[in-house]
């Protein structure tokens, strides 16, 4: 046997394999070299818009001859002439980031992405979340002074830091400047390509993932008037639970409870998703931050203790509208039970009620059983005697008229009785 022969594979692969392989190699990160310039995008377009987005970044693809991005791709890279072109593709948003190398003299006036057709970025699916400008000077030049960064981020409070341990250094405002985008000064400190790849991908994923987790604190913003509502009228129902006094009230106030509900569960559908993907976000944020390990560097203020002392209160926010949500669903539901509770007693009232007037139309109707029983003994009884006395008559020549007669007035009460016992027979086998 050849020891070199490849063994035949004849085993059947999941259908998902070659998708769960290549998951761990999907979005590296770029290989840059300062200077360098980089522009990025951030698109809210949902699930549904990937094939739409592939399709445009084909077509610029094909204006630079490069290679379009294959059909179920979900992250491409190409080269557009000076431009390298990278697309990533996430679970409601996609980020388009564009670099170019080469020197500068003013780090955010000729951006990347000033050199792609306006046109075709206009056709970008989705809403802009995340615009950013990243421009990074290499170690060798100067550090900027107070003058050269107060004139980048146009007089904003910066903040930023150092990399510990690193000679890097990093400059923001987490503004959005006059070109409508965030702006980051990155002074390398020696790192390779790949490493400053990764700590651009870091920036970057930290601001992206920033600004989709405040998405939910806007949210947020936006239901806690319709939620004050919501409990107000609450508490008004529940209020008239413990005043009402006919059916009538109770239907009205069982329907407005029930739209209470209703209202309740559409609002909490709207959201459930928003602050599901806040945490998660909020949880990349801290992670993303952790890695950069950004120390204090002069009188900068840290970004790490800038994003703890805004970022976190923000989705505390979050957190607590989607408890007060949750809180609302429960006591809607209580109040619900109060509710069914009163109506269930008025319905035990009224059915006692009702089984007491039975109660009584049926000792009424055994009372007139009982007097339609008499009159029948009575009835029956007169015409058996009836009978009895043509009979009487029709012997009195043979018997004597006093002799018939005391026979008559005798037989009476034997009649009654009888019948009487007759009629009470039948009535018991017909009660049995």
């Amino acid at each position: 046997m050849d020891d070199d022969a490849k063994p035949d594979l004849t085993l059947a692969p999941h259908a998902d394999r070659q998708a769960i392989v290549a998951e761990m190699h999907t979005r590296p990160a770029p290989r840059l070299e300062a200077p360098v310039r980089v522009s990025h995008l951030a698109m809210l377009s949902g699930r549904t818009a990937a094939s739409t987005e592939r399709r445009l970044i084909g077509e610029l693809c094909a204006a630079y001859g490069a290679l379009p991005p294959g059909e179920h791709a979900l992250h491409h890279v190409a080269r557009l002439g000076e431009l390298e072109l990278r697309w990533e593709r996430h679970t409601e948003f996609s980020t388009l980031m564009l670099l170019r190398g080469g020197a500068f003299e003013q780090p955010f006036l000729e951006p990347p992405l000033a050199l792609l057709p306006e046109r075709w970025l206009q056709r970008l699916p989705g809403q802009l979340v995340e615009a950013s400008h990243i421009a990074i000077i290499p170690a060798d030049q100067p550090p900027p002074d107070r003058n050269v960064l107060a004139h980048a981020f146009e007089g904003h409070h910066l903040m930023g830091g150092r990399i510990s341990g690193e000679q890097v250094r990093i400059w923001t405002s987490l503004r959005v400047h006059g070109d409508g985008f965030g702006r980051v000064l990155i002074q390398d400190g020696g790192f390779n390509p790949t490493r400053l790849g990764r700590l651009v991908q870091r920036v970057l994923e930290l601001e992206t993932y920033r600004l989709m987790a405040l998405l939910g604190l806007a949210a947020a913003r936006r239901l806690m008037p319709t939620l004050d509502e919501m409990e107000q009228v609450l508490v008004e129902l529940t209020v008239q639970t413990a005043r009402i006094r006919d059916a009538a009230e109770e239907r009205l106030l069982l329907d407005r409870l029930t739209g209470l509900a209703a209202e309740h569960a559409r609002h909490s559908s709207d959201i459930a998703y928003r602050f599901g993907a806040t945490r998660a976000y909020a949880e990349l944020v801290h992670e993303r931050l952790g890695r950069l390990r950004l120390e204090r560097e002069g009188d900068l203020e840290q970004l790490s203790a800038f994003l703890e002392r805004r970022f976190e209160p923000a989705m505390r926010t979050c957190r607590s509208v989607e408890e007060r949500m949750e809180s609302l669903g429960q006591r809607i539901g209580r109040a619900a039970d109060l509710l069914r509770t009163r109506v269930d007693l008025a319905l035990q009232e009224q059915n006692q009620s009702l089984l007491t007037s039975m109660d009584e139309r049926a000792k009424l109707q055994l009372r007139l059983q009982q007097t339609v029983e008499g009159l029948s003994v009575a009835a029956i009884s007169y015409y058996l005697l009836g009978l009895l006395s043509y009979v009487l008559k029709a012997s009195a020549i043979a018997i004597g008229p006093m002799v018939a007669d005391i026979v008559l007035a005798l037989a009476v009460p034997l009649v009654v009785f009888g019948v009487w016992r007759i009629v009470r027979r039948i009535r018991r086998k017909l009660g049995h």
